[in-house]
């Protein structure tokens, strides 16, 4: 995300602005985001920030930017809560929680019709937001919990197949969401699987295996394979930096609407977070413009199947 950040930085620059990159680590610890946002907020030439990367890090950040008037623009962090604690300086590119949680309800539910359900998270403020949002839509789903890092989901799985599910939505990383889909086919349960890590970048299909096949997936972004304009910045990312990330179109749109702020006159803080609020900026992924509380509005979440090993597009955003 960083190289595309830098990317879109090049790219967009001009003879009158010239945008600079400063880059600090998180370490996806939300101790440290707010050690690093106080080294940002502190540099006088930073005047906005991209990311934080997860949800976690941004939410604890969030408050020392929003002291500072500091605009901070996230490709991906999708905690409801980040849209909703009041910060003026917050502002998202993808899709929250619940629109995604949505958008899977609404398939399984209309596509799936399951007979029982059962929804795992796995406590972040990641998972959890998603399977409560999933939870509401579906009438009488069975809520689950695991652990980051959990090993042994036997007992999980055991309740899983006492449910008789023909239905498991798991709310969680990449990682534990393989290993409960491998423990799932292990034990024999022919549920159809869902989780929130969709998307042609993302490497749950590789991680999960066999177990992943024809399993249906949520990407709270857009379609990066949509377009010829998309598909030319994954095919650049891939050229030049070595591969795309997920979320590579809303991590170069961050960048967009920064340096459109900028080119409108923008130039301390609270003009560049002033001029973010009004946004209104044609990206990859589609018109980029911002609600009251930062949130994009008509964010798209796109739907996908493993087929051969790989990520499918279900079809168009919704």
């Amino acid at each position: 995300m960083l190289r595309v950040v830098e990317m879109a930085a090049a790219d967009l620059s001009r003879d009158d602005i010239g945008l600079d990159v400063v880059a600090v680590d998180d370490a996806a610890d939300d101790r440290i985001a707010v050690r690093v946002a106080g080294e940002l907020v502190d540099n006088p030439t930073v005047v906005a920030v991209v990311g934080h990367k997860n949800s976690g890090p941004s939410g604890a950040a969030a408050p020392v930017y929003s002291a500072a008037g500091l605009a901070q623009v996230s490709q991906c962090a999708t905690d409801n809560a980040l849209t909703r604690s009041g910060w003026p300086t917050f502002f998202r590119l993808c899709a929250d929680n619940e629109r995604q949680a949505a958008a899977a309800a609404e398939f399984a539910a209309s596509r799936l019709r399951p007979r029982s359900a059962v929804a795992v998270h796995d406590g972040t403020s990641y998972g959890r937001p998603l399977v409560e949002a999933f939870a509401r839509s579906i009438p009488s789903v069975l809520v689950l919990e695991m652990k980051v890092g959990q090993e042994d989901f036997s007992a999980v799985v055991a309740r899983v197949r006492l449910a008789k599910a023909d239905l498991v939505y798991i709310g969680a990383t990449e990682i534990e969401g393989s290993k409960l889909m491998i423990a799932l086919r292990e034990a024999g349960s022919a549920a159809q699987l869902m989780t929130s890590e969709g998307g042609p970048q993302n490497p749950l299909a590789g991680l999960a295996g066999d177990s992943a096949e024809g399993s249906i997936h949520t990407y709270a972004g857009a379609d990066p394979t949509a377009t010829e304009a998309a598909r030319h910045l994954i095919e650049r990312c891939e050229r030049e930096i070595g591969g795309a990330p997920s979320f590579a179109l809303e991590t170069y749109e961050t960048v967009m609407v920064i340096a459109d702020a900028l080119g409108g006159g923008a130039r301390i803080r609270a003009e560049v977070r002033d001029a973010i609020a009004t946004a209104d900026v044609e990206g990859f992924s589609g018109r980029i413009r911002f609600d009251s509380s930062g949130e994009r509005i008509g964010a798209p979440v796109s739907l996908w199947r493993v087929v051969g090993g790989r990520m499918v597009p279900i079809a168009s955003e919704i």
